[in-house]
């Protein structure tokens, strides 16, 4: 068997970003790449995060894979190994925060620096249309990748989707973006402004939990509707001191 040659660096702070426009926001510093056991506590965390909120609770749970600018080929095989099982739909990922995604124009070509990282202009993002088992499995194995996006809400998921849909098809007026089943909101923590724009808000509305693997902050971000502290001490994690800081450690 060959030796795993990656880092091993466990996962396990969860610190409170702060407010924007009412919702909560908490952010696990999680580097990509690791050794696939460094993740195992905050696996382990959001398991518990996410069956909080669907057994006890009664909210939905859809999974998402959001492949992005990445071209790591060990993550990529292990989201194709898993497809058959998870069985993927694309949609469109949409940043609330940049313009609307649309095609490029020659002006477009002419302006980009050769120096700098031209941004795709396909966000494709796939659902997982599995059973919850294969929802939670996808998460779970999809940690570390900076590929993993949950959505929680108590709204129904079609209905869910469908107001997410009507929202990002009146930002979106190229054509060729609005051809797809679903759209979801990508967000980072440039999002998190306060107060928050209103597009970013608006696709908040029905969601009640947001997590997001963002390699573009360096780890998961948590967006929540609703206060969770006391969820956390009912899931047995501790607040650690650190200052005025509130932070919580997700493993021994």
């Amino acid at each position: 068997m060959t030796e795993d040659l990656r880092v091993y660096l466990p996962v396990k702070e969860l610190r409170f970003e702060g407010k924007s426009s009412g919702f909560e926001c908490y952010f696990i510093p999680a580097p990509t790449g690791l050794r696939p056991d460094s993740y195992d506590p905050a696996r382990r965390f959001l398991q518990d995060l996410v069956a909080y909120f669907t057994v006890r609770i009664g909210c939905g749970h859809e999974s998402f894979i959001h492949i992005g600018q990445t071209r790591e080929e060990t993550s990529i095989r292990l989201f194709a190994d898993n497809a058959r099982k998870w069985i993927p739909e694309t949609g469109l990922g949409v940043w609330p925060h940049h313009p609307a995604p649309r095609m490029w124009k020659m002006e477009d070509m002419e302006e980009i620096d050769t120096d700098s990282v031209v941004q795709p202009l396909l966000h494709s993002v796939f659902r997982v249309t599995g059973d919850a088992n294969a929802r939670l499995d996808a998460m779970t194995t999809m940690i570390g990748t900076g590929f993993g996006l949950q959505l929680i809400s108590r709204v129904e998921s079609a209905v869910l989707l469908r107001d997410l849909s009507d929202l990002f098809l009146s930002f979106i007026q190229d054509r060729v973006f609005r051809i797809f089943p679903w759209y979801v909101p990508l967000f980072e923590k440039t999002v998190l402004t306060e107060p928050m724009e209103s597009l970013a808000s608006d696709a908040m509305r029905g969601i009640t939990l947001y997590i997001r693997e963002s390699p573009e902050d360096g780890g998961i971000l948590i967006v929540s509707a609703e206060p969770l502290i006391e969820v956390f001490a009912q899931m047995g994690y501790k607040q650690v001191e650190n200052g005025p800081a509130l932070q919580w450690k997700l493993g021994d």
